[in-house]
């Protein structure tokens, strides 16, 4: 990164933010350009004075470059959600460099360079710094005390195990978290609260992040990352990993089924070994092999929340400076909290930014809102959720009725093919 100003001048945490910045942006765009074999993109960050806007994006997308508008805009909108804080006296200035690729198999190496921080051809895993903290997260009180004694454990685990001798009776001390629950209840919220209050960085990954379409590099791709967050002290965040603690596959059959077996070991060998925190979100705890609870500290369930978290969802969920006509009350944020039973809060904050778009594509700045504009989001998103449910139960019940119907086919054809034999034996005698 280039500093045009004295990086003197900046705060080691303001460093720090645009440095996790740009980290976070390279990762995000690895990912993203594989979806374009014939274009290459090299980001670079300047910072300058204040001048205008916190971040300025220059480029040189075009319709010469496929799949550059596509890029710049996954890039705009990432920076979006993760720019969370302005620095004072600087702006961040990106530019956006897209090349073809002249050859596919090679990559552009001044690309490799900036993206890769070793010649091992892994990938980079990098962390982020938290976005959230507990007093951000609504959630029942039982569940949050759960949270906490676990991590009283954690904080604690040099004093229980070395100091108390503990590790005489357990060896080896557990620091691994596994959220489970509906999607959109919070579990990588709690993620980023928990780095934040362990004062941490957080390596947040993905399957898709580790698989690989080599066979082998997987459990590789694996070891890179759980080494990344030692070097740098960082909290790991496995997100949708189900695929990672899942049941080992018996009789295997197939290259993928003994490279995902592989991944699974690998991931159990590391656990074992790895002396940091690690958090899992998964949706179900029931399919898990066995040999994971052993390393889990705790499994925490989130659940959808009650009505009166549905209310606090909205409360803080409406943007502080939002233009309203009067106050929304409580009674009357409760009542619509009522009509949207079985939301999460995912559910709830896309509702209120469907609203928000609504009201700015019809009135501008000069739009004023009422509680009725936020019944009818939730209603709308009621519905919108009902019909998706409903054409789900149609496609499943399809399925369902297709398998049955080609079953009975196969029975069918089984019973003619048996007749069939029986009358050719009845004509040899």
């Amino acid at each position: 990164m280039k500093y045009l100003i004295n990086k003197e001048t900046l705060s080691e945490q303001q460093v720090l933010y645009i440095e996790n910045l740009e980290g976070g942006l390279i990762t995000f765009l690895q990912g993203k350009i594989n979806n374009y074999p014939n274009l290459t993109i090299l980001p670079k960050w300047e910072v300058k004075e204040r001048n205008g806007e916190f971040i300025n994006i220059d480029h040189n997308a075009s319709f010469d470059l496929d799949g550059s508008f596509a890029l710049l805009n996954s890039a705009e909108s990432y920076l979006d959600s993760k720019a969370s804080i302005e620095l004072s006296d600087c702006s961040l200035f990106l530019n956006l460099t897209f090349n073809k690729k002249e050859n596919k198999v090679q990559e552009n190496s001044e690309t490799k360079a900036e993206n890769s921080n070793s010649n091992d051809g892994l990938p980079t895993f990098l962390p982020i710094n938290p976005r959230y903290d507990f007093e951000q997260i609504i959630m029942d009180k039982e569940i949050k005390k759960t949270i906490f004694d676990a991590l009283n454990v954690i904080e604690n685990k040099e004093l229980i195990y070395k100091v108390w001798g503990f590790e005489k009776v357990d060896s080896k001390p557990r620091s691994v978290l596994n959220f489970f629950g509906p999607p959109g209840t919070g579990k990588t919220m709690c993620a980023h609260a928990i780095a934040k209050h362990l004062s941490k960085p957080l390596l947040a990954l993905n399957y898709s992040e580790i698989e690989s379409k080599y066979v082998g590099d997987a459990p590789k791709n694996l070891k890179k990352a759980f080494e990344t967050a030692k070097e740098l002290d960082a909290v790991m965040f496995f997100d949708e990993a189900d695929s990672f603690l899942g049941k080992r596959i018996e009789n295997v059959s197939q290259g993928a089924e003994q490279a995902l077996n592989s991944l699974r070991s690998q991931m159990l060998i590391l656990l074992e070994d790895f002396e940091g925190v690690v958090l899992f979100a998964t949706n179900l705890v029931t399919n898990f092999d066995k040999a994971f609870n052993s390393r889990i500290l705790a499994n925490i369930k989130l659940d959808l929340p009650n009505k009166e978290a549905r209310a606090e969802i909205i409360k803080v969920s409406l943007p502080p400076f939002l233009p309203i006509e009067k106050p929304f009350t409580d009674e009357e944020i409760l009542e619509i909290s009522e009509i949207i039973d079985g939301f999460s809060g995912r559910e709830i904050k896309n509702a209120i930014l469907s609203m928000l778009l609504k009201k700015a594509g019809e009135y501008g700045k000069d739009a004023i809102f009422v509680i009725d504009d936020l019944k009818d989001a939730m209603t709308a998103k009621k519905e919108e959720i009902e019909k998706l449910k409903a054409e789900e139960n149609e496609r499943l019940k399809l399925k369902i009725s297709t398998k049955l119907k080609e079953k009975a086919m196969e029975e069918s054809e089984m019973s003619k093919q048996k007749g069939n034999q029986k009358s050719r034996k009845r004509n040899k005698k």
